[in-house]
């Protein structure tokens, strides 16, 4: 009989033939191997499900429910997880071969952690590397105490950099499966709350994040309606507002009204809606004033008049702003 894991890797995978493979293929190809992998088909009607069950491990197995969703495919993982440890990674995402070992070993060097987190670089759908990305070098996030960074905008990619405690996700409930938009984020912001979050250094990546086009989050953010829900949540969450003073918590609150609405101005004027973009940003602008912002937007502005592609895509995000504050 196979002893308990220490680690639990949680795969949501939906539609994911051609990739499923080269994920699991990540996983199995970790430096220690204590670990299990749950995968989640969330009903793909793709070869998914049969291109998992061509491998003969039995760390891996897979888990089949009817089409329901990321969340609810993520928390039926985390009901079945037996590590101490959990990660959720994406079904097209790629860890390295060291990813496991040195978040675990971040989490059992800081036992007030709820979670450890690294590093990520961005790969093409190809596996090729996405052109113009930053030097890991030069990657900030804040550590220990993140809670207010967290509020202020999200700084994970998503789950694939990230090992957090079990016991302490399971109790929280896992994800919430009302939410449609940034549930990650609520769920980040509900555990930052619990305790700190230890990160691990800039090099190596701990995972590569496989950029696909057509996603389902970039589909819902131009409408700012589905950014509400989540804001919702976490404004009323008790816990979490119960670590601010009042004038800290309205101070954040703004902050996280606007971070939510230049984000959703950015989506908007990547897909050339440039009226309710431009209504979105100065929104942002109004509650939490930024030269950046400010700066941005002017560049934006020109880019749409002169087409001029002084923002590459406009590949800036809210991220990019709270990194400048301190956490």
């Amino acid at each position: 009989m196979m002893s308990d894991p220490e680690i639990t890797v949680i795969i949501p995978a939906y539609n994911v033939a051609g990739l499923i493979l080269p994920c699991l293929s990540s996983v199995m190809a970790q430096s220690r191997n204590d670990w299990q992998a749950i995968v989640v088909d969330d009903g793909s009607t793709d070869a998914t499900a049969a291109e998992i069950a061509t491998l003969d491990d039995p760390r891996i197995s897979l888990v089949q429910q009817k089409n329901a969703g990321v969340s609810v495919a993520r928390n039926h993982g985390l009901s079945l997880a037996r590590g101490r440890f959990t990660m959720f990674l994406d079904g097209d995402d790629v860890l390295n071969p060291t990813a496991l070992a040195r978040l675990a070993a971040g989490l059992d060097a800081h036992p007030e952690a709820v979670a450890a987190f690294g590093t990520f670089l961005k790969i093409l759908p190809s596996g090729a590397p996405y052109p113009g990305q930053k030097p890991l070098a030069l990657h900030r996030y804040p550590d220990g105490d993140v809670l207010a960074a967290m509020l202020r905008g999200n700084f994970l990619a998503n789950g694939g950099h990230v090992l957090l405690r079990t016991a302490v996700a399971q109790r929280l409930g896992g994800f919430d499966t009302a939410l449609r938009l940034s549930e990650d984020w609520e769920f980040w912001c509900r555990l930052a709350a619990e305790g700190t979050f230890a990160f691990i250094g800039t090099e190596p990546e701990v995972f590569s994040l496989r950029v696909r086009p057509g996603s389902a989050s970039g589909g819902l953010s131009v409408d700012w309606a589905n950014h509400q829900p989540s804001l919702d949540a976490v404004l009323g969450n008790a816990a979490i507002r119960a670590r601010f003073s009042e004038a800290a918590w309205r101070h954040l609150s703004r902050q996280m009204r606007a971070s939510h609405m230049w984000e959703c101005g950015r989506v908007n004027f990547t897909m050339r809606r440039f009226r309710p973009a431009r209504r979105l940003m100065l929104g942002a602008i109004r509650l939490e004033p930024s030269a950046k912002r400010a700066a941005l937007l002017v560049a934006a502005s020109l880019q749409r008049h002169m087409r001029l592609a002084l923002v590459s895509r406009l590949r800036f995000r809210d991220r990019d702003v709270a990194a400048d504050r301190p956490a």
